[in-house]
């Protein structure tokens, strides 16, 4: 397994991590669950990076990669709504967006098709959405407005989502 996909794999185990200390209460519990958090954010964006500078793009990295973010997010956002540190408007959203795009790449998978590659559309909300969530978790309301700008770029990316693997499909 190359380093990158070591990065990737981080991600998924630092979820359990996250989860005991957002939920357990100790003295700044919020604080180390967002600093664990901001460093999932981090290994998302360095494997990628490390990935296409180091040639180390893999077929288990492409399928490794949006599988720890959907995970992430899903974990996050789960647990900011059952704290009601957000809307629940909010989560329905979230996670709309990333059970779509789970389904969809299953369905890519299971048809031999191409895996599809993240859009620019897809980037900008996962970061904006870690942004969002990174704020809602220190309950810094100045950058909780942040979610103006990503549910838009989520409603938008999972509708750029599924019309790639449609078409996706309708060509594999």
């Amino acid at each position: 397994m190359n380093i990158a996909n070591r990065l990737t794999f981080s991600r998924i185990l630092i979820i359990p991590i996250f989860l005991f200390a957002f939920f357990v209460q100790f003295k700044y519990h919020l604080l180390v669950a967002a600093i664990i958090f901001f460093l999932s954010g981090l290994t998302d964006l360095f494997d990628g990076y490390i990935a296409r500078t180091y040639n180390q793009v893999s077929e288990l990295g492409k399928l490794l990669d949006p599988l720890a973010d959907k995970l992430t997010m899903i974990t996050v956002f789960v647990a900011l709504a059952i704290n009601n540190l957000i809307p629940t408007w909010v989560l329905v959203i979230v996670l709309a967006r990333e059970g779509i795009i789970l389904l969809g790449a299953m369905l890519v998978y299971s048809n031999k098709a191409d895996i599809i590659n993240p859009s620019k559309f897809g980037k900008y909300a996962t970061f904006s959405l870690y942004v969002t969530a990174f704020a809602y978790i220190i309950k810094w309301k100045m950058f909780q407005y942040f979610s103006f700008l990503a549910i838009p770029l989520t409603l938008i990316s999972g509708i750029d989502y599924c019309i790639k693997a449609y078409n996706n499909l309708l060509n594999g």
